[in-house]
């Protein structure tokens, strides 16, 4: 890790500032899509090729049923590069006779309003080269589920029916969070961890800060010190409250041999995704932190001493707030969300969240959720994941509504019913 975060950090201090323009201005990135060929499986026909600046791919089973499952991946960083991702019940919906599409999205990065735009453009386009689906489904992943809850509302007429998994279904609310756990870590760890040349994963953050400063002051899950557990009672609360495998989740990998723990200290203010560069769109004002009694530090000290930092005037009230992936929770199809409860990437909370707003406006009936007992960001079993396929869309079918569950309050109880199989040790660390 240290050769591959040290040549790193030299090439952004001798000035090699192509990553850095690039960072600050997604807009003149220049992207190329990798070859979309594929090969179908057995019985189905494939299509593949560009379009509009994305590529697609489309596979279509033999005895197709006349309904299409549109498949929305999730962040894939900011590399130039446009990729294709399967969807992972890809074998599941050719045996069931579904049709799918998948787009690269024209552009990387934090791509919700891009991809869903994208997507429709593809399901427009299997029209006009399969034919017209008589139900088309949405089925998305991680940030993938932030283009299924913004594609509900910009295209309600697309679809039928929408399967989100991991998804980060309030959008800007997640890069909220990712603002929080970094300035709860400099409070209690009593440092400011500087400027970051990096949207994530900063070299110079991980190469020095970090185990300099952060993991001997607070120690690492598993392991905390006196103000470690501090900050670990903090993070519980900000990301959903205690629930299964919640510290297990933060010490799996995330990228460049860091974990999910201390990436989290190396995001700059402005937000991990660049949303809008040199501007700053997420916030911590209003957000009322919590923490356990007998840690050594009370509430109101915590809320009084955490920095604030303000979006910039205006910059969350775009006409199309939806370009950050913030929803209404106006959605007008059945809607049914996995998450495991362990996710340190897209944590739980967005589930209550989400849930909030589509109560209030008035369509809590369309939203069935389930939690997950495992750790990790989209880690589920092809059995969880067939069977709320499964169920979504006899649901859309006319047949009874799944069962779901309330994400809303305390959840270390939650899963059992879902979870398939249910992993030793269960609940793990709360």
């Amino acid at each position: 890790m240290k050769r591959r975060l040290s040549v790193l950090l030299a090439a952004l201090s001798l000035g090699l500032s192509g990553c850095v323009v690039l960072l600050d201005n997604p807009g003149s990135w220049a992207y190329r899509v990798t070859n979309p060929k594929f090969t179908p499986l057995p019985g189905a026909r494939a299509l593949y090729g560009t379009r509009s600046g994305y590529g697609y791919q489309i596979e279509v089973p033999r005895n197709w049923n006349g309904q299409l499952v549109m498949y929305a991946h999730g962040f894939e960083g900011f590399g130039l590069k446009l990729e294709e991702v399967l969807p992972p019940i890809r074998a599941h919906l050719i045996e069931r006779g579904y049709a799918w599409a998948a787009s690269t999205y024209s552009v990387n990065g934090w791509a919700v309003r891009q991809g869903a735009d994208d997507l429709n453009d593809l399901r427009q386009f299997f029209g006009q080269v399969v034919g017209t689906p008589k139900r088309t489904f949405l089925y998305g992943r991680s940030m993938g589920g932030n283009i299924v809850t913004d594609s509900l509302e910009t295209h309600p007429e697309a679809y039928q029916g929408a399967l989100a998994e991991c998804g980060a279904l309030v959008g800007l609310e997640v890069f909220d969070y990712f603002l929080s756990y970094r300035l709860v870590g400099e409070y209690i760890a009593g440092q400011n961890f500087g400027p970051m040349l990096l949207p994530v994963l900063d070299p110079r953050f991980l190469l020095t800060t970090y185990p300099e400063v952060v993991r001997p002051r607070l120690g690492v899950p598993g392991n905390y010190t006196v103000l470690g557990r501090q900050f670990d009672s903090v993070q519980k609360y900000l990301s959903g409250g205690p629930r299964p495998f919640r510290q297990q989740g933060l010490n799996l990998p995330f990228d460049l041999d860091a974990n999910f723990y201390e990436a989290g200290f190396s995001t700059k203010y402005t937000g991990v995704a660049n949303l809008v560069p040199e501007t700053q769109v997420t916030t911590n004002v209003g957000t009322v932190y919590r923490i356990d009694p007998g840690l050594g530090l009370d509430e109101v000290t915590l809320n009084r001493g955490i920095q604030r930092i303000a979006a910039t005037p205006g910059a969350r009230d775009l006409p199309k707030p939806a370009i950050y992936g913030i929803p209404s929770g106006n959605i007008t199809v059945p809607l049914l969300t996995l998450h495991t409860t362990g996710d340190p990437f897209v944590p739980i909370f967005v589930e209550a969240n989400y849930r909030r707003k589509v109560e209030a406006a008035g369509k809590g009936d369309l939203l069935v959720q389930r939690a997950i007992r495992r750790p990790g960001h989209c880690q589920f079993s092809q059995i969880e994941e067939e069977a709320a396929f499964d169920d979504l869309t006899a649901w859309v079918a006319g047949g009874p509504k799944p069962a779901g569950e309330n994400l809303t309050g305390d959840l270390t109880d939650v899963g059992r019913a879902f979870t398939e199989p249910l992993l030793p040790g269960d609940p793990g660390g709360l």
